[in-house]
């Protein structure tokens, strides 16, 4: 819709400014909350931002592997025009699940250096996380990307020409349904936190419920650089296997937990 926003006299790129706002909220959840929890607000901050640089590098990675067929194809453009080479595969392209996996890789071992408590961490942490992905896809809306199917429904939108997304067909706001989805799973994990029995376990129960809704947007997903593999995409496979594993090793510590 808006790829690009002026913004006092400048203009930047929608994807990257939802995702600072994101960053930013994420950020002031943590300040606000990490008292409740008995936490100190600068060690839920450390966690968080060099967790999201994790985020960034493995949403990247990801998007590359993914790619990786494309990018062969594409070498020559090395040469030829180096320009939309790097726009197409360095300037943009993240995958979701990469940055998942690459937030709490950075998220553990910031916890680790400065000697924290990771899962103390979770009642600030896995909300703030939730709002950086809401934003995140608020700004896949208006740069364009991660679009729907095409769809005669009243939900429908239309996307303009030049840009990412297919112009003069009716899409699915599937970007838009997934930040919405998002903003309910936030209040769902933060009522999880407020219940002591249960704070402990926000990271997983977020991991397989988002799991869960992102199996099922995938199938309304327009865009075709998602890898697939049996008829599934790349995320719905991961999808699958996170919901098999996370809610395994869940289920076993809830178990040993009522054991004690």
């Amino acid at each position: 819709m808006y790829p690009y926003i002026n913004l006092f006299g400048r203009v930047i790129p929608s994807y990257g400014l939802m995702g600072a706002l994101g960053f930013i909220l994420g950020l002031f959840y943590i300040l606000l909350f990490s008292k409740r929890f008995g936490l100190k607000r600068d060690d839920g901050i450390y966690i968080f931002t060099l967790g999201s640089v994790g985020a960034l590098i493995g949403a990247k990675l990801l998007y590359l592997l993914i790619s990786l067929p494309n990018i062969i194809k594409d070498l020559p453009l090395l040469k030829e025009n180096f320009s939309l080479f790097f726009s197409k595969y360095i300037s943009g392209g993240l995958v979701f699940y990469g940055g998942l996996v690459g937030g709490i890789v950075g998220a553990v071992l910031t916890a680790k250096y400065f000697g924290l408590s990771l899962k103390k961490h979770f009642p600030v942490l896995v909300p703030a996380l939730i709002v950086l992905s809401a934003m995140g896809r608020v700004g896949c809306f208006l740069t364009g990307c991660c679009y729907g199917v095409h769809t005669d429904s009243f939900i429908g939108v239309h996307f303009p020409q030049g840009g990412i997304a297919p112009s003069g067909i009716s899409l699915i706001p599937v970007q838009l349904i997934e930040a919405f989805a998002d903003l309910l799973l936030f209040l769902f994990i933060v009522w999880v936190t407020s219940r002591e029995n249960l704070k402990d376990y926000s990271l997983y129960l977020y991991i397989i419920i988002y799991a869960i809704i992102r199996f099922v947007l995938e199938f309304y997903r327009g865009d075709i650089v998602r890898g697939f593999f049996f008829g599934l995409s790349t995320s719905q496979w991961i999808s699958l296997a996170a919901i098999v594993f996370v809610g395994t090793y869940l289920l076993k510590k809830i178990k040993h937990k009522n054991k004690a």
